[in-house]
Parts: C-alpha cells; sequence; structure tokens
C-alpha cells in the first residue's frame, strides 16, 4: 500500500477507534489493518497509538501525524474535485439534515436560485434538531450550531445566529412587560425540552458582567417552529434564533424584550459534511452555493 493508502487507513482508525472498526469500514481483517499501522510506526519510527487493555489511544506524535495526514487527505480530495468539476454536471439526490427552522427560515427562499442554476438536482430533507448519523441515515450534508467535535466531520462557518428574547402583545397585556432579566422568573416562559443548554439565557448588565439565568419552563417543546407560534398565541415569552422570528418582529406579531441586556456573543450555524471523501458534484455545488449566499460565514473561517 502506498503512503496515501496508509494515512487513510490509519485516520479510519483514528475515527472509528479500533482496528475491527476501521476493518469493516475498509473491508479489511482487523489483523491486517494492525499490521498495516505497525509497518507505519516502524517506518516512520515512532508508536503512533498507545495498546492499552485491547484498546487504543493516539500519542502525542500519533496527534501530530493525524492532523498532518488529514490535510493531505483534504488536499487531495478538492484537487480531484477541482479537476472533475468542469465536465461533470450536477444531478442526482442531495440529502440535507437539518432544523425545521434552518431549512424553512434560511434554507427555503434561496432553493429557487440553486434549482434554476442545477435544474437537474434533487433534494431530500431529513429535519432533526439533534445532529445525525452520516452513515446509517445517508446524509450528504447537515446545517447545525457548533463546530462539530467529530473528527470524521468538516465543518464550515456559515453565519451567526443571533437570539432574541420576545413575546406577543396580548401576552404582555395580559401580564406586563419584564424590565429586567430577573422579571422572567415570574413571567410563563417557552423553552426547549432538547439541547437545555439552550434554556440557559445570558443577558450583559449594565456594569458590563454577564448574567445567565435557568429560565424555567412553562411549556415545552423540541421544535423552535412550535415555540414561535406558541409565543404568537400569546402564552408566554420566548428566545429564539432572530432569523425565525424576523417576519414576526417586523409585522408587530411579536415585540422584543429587555434589548439593553442583550448578550452580542451569538453562536454560529456551521454547513457540516464528511471528512476525508472526494465530495459528489452535487454536495460540492451546494457548498459553493451557500458560500456565495452567506459570505458572512466564509469570512469567519
Amino acid at each position: 500500500m502506498d503512503k496515501f493508502g496508509e494515512m487513510t487507513v490509519f485516520l479510519r482508525v483514528v475515527e472509528e477507534g479500533s482496528f475491527s472498526g476501521a476493518g469493516r469500514r475498509l473491508a479489511l481483517s482487523p489483523s491486517a489493518v494492525s499490521k498495516l499501522i505497525a509497518r507505519l510506526e516502524a517506518r516512520l519510527n515512532v508508536r503512533l497509538f498507545e495498546r492499552i487493555a485491547g484498546a487504543i489511544r493516539l500519542t502525542e506524535e500519533g496527534a501530530q501525524f493525524q492532523r498532518a495526514s488529514q490535510r493531505v487527505v483534504d488536499a487531495m480530495a478538492e484537487a480531484e474535485n477541482i479537476a472533475g468539476a468542469a465536465e461533470t454536471e450536477v444531478s442526482g439526490t442531495l440529502h440535507i439534515h437539518t432544523p425545521l427552522t434552518t431549512a424553512k427560515y434560511l434554507l427555503a427562499p434561496l432553493l429557487p436560485a440553486l434549482m434554476a442554476r442545477h435544474p437537474a438536482l434533487r433534494l431530500e430533507f431529513i429535519i432533526g434538531t439533534e445532529r445525525g448519523d452520516f452513515v446509517k441515515q445517508g446524509i450528504d450534508v447537515a446545517i447545525h450550531s457548533g463546530r462539530p467535535t467529530e473528527l470524521s466531520l468538516i465543518g464550515r462557518p456559515l453565519m451567526p445566529r443571533p437570539w432574541v428574547i420576545a413575546a406577543s402583545p396580548a401576552y404582555l397585556r395580559a401580564h406586563g412587560t419584564p424590565q429586567t432579566p430577573d422579571e422572567l422568573l415570574r413571567h410563563r416562559c417557552l423553552n426547549f425540552t432538547i439541547r437545555t443548554q439552550w434554556n440557559a439565557w445570558t443577558f450583559r448588565e449594565s456594569d458590563g458582567a454577564l448574567k445567565t439565568i435557568d429560565i424555567p419552563r412553562h411549556i415545552g417543546a423540541n421544535q423552535g417552529e412550535l415555540l414561535r407560534t406558541l409565543a404568537i398565541e400569546g402564552l408566554g415569552v420566548v428566545r429564539l434564533a432572530e432569523f425565525n422570528i424576523a417576519a414576526d418582529l417586523a409585522s408587530g406579531a411579536l415585540v422584543p424584550l429587555l434589548a439593553d441586556y442583550r448578550e452580542k456573543t451569538d453562536d454560529m450555524l456551521y454547513v457540516l459534511y464528511p471528512r476525508g471523501r472526494v465530495l459528489a458534484p452535487r454536495v460540492r455545488a451546494f457548498l459553493n452555493f451557500l458560500e456565495e449566499s452567506f459570505p458572512a460565514g466564509a469570512a469567519a473561517r
């Protein structure tokens, strides 16, 4: 096996956390994978993995080799993509995993331009708030908040996601308007039943200090779109992504609250795709389209 092939096997072992897992993905026996890694270590004259009680973990040298190898594999994939881009028609089905609010408010308005550019492309959305399994669910690309921690995924910044606290005029007439963050503890609040870190609302005090409040949940849901509807119906105070409720704020269906206490540190949406694969033309075309559509994300890289 050539050096590039050795790097590919080594990276698969890192991703899977075992020789047997890497072997299953590569259609090799665990012993073949183990021997290949042993030969690689002998050639480099360094131990890449510690072998402890049947488990393996990267050594410091192994971690350095992993980072360098990943750059080589990514560069090779990018080179092949560039070489084939001019002659390959964008077609087939692109499977996109993302929350409903992202699909509805960010992606849907852009899709006419995408489909006009690539009329042979087909799209299938897999809606979910939690990150999906790329292999089991056949995901090509995903859009979610937070930089990925999985070694098997690349995450490109897409756009910052500001959050806004709001309530309907009817709710505020019935229950009053909170003037300070602490007053929220006496209000009916709508919050998430998943990613419960979103239920800790952070504010910036007048002296510049940050204050985080664990907001009690009057009504909970696992979808921001339902929380938006409940807020419009006057059922409580909600904290949602600005793009989710921008039209409601503009129309007056929802009223922004506690703007003077708003913490400006927003989380980032990322577009995720598998590392170390040669990207299909449909995936590459979609990534390029997103980069054109969200230039702030490209600038954040």
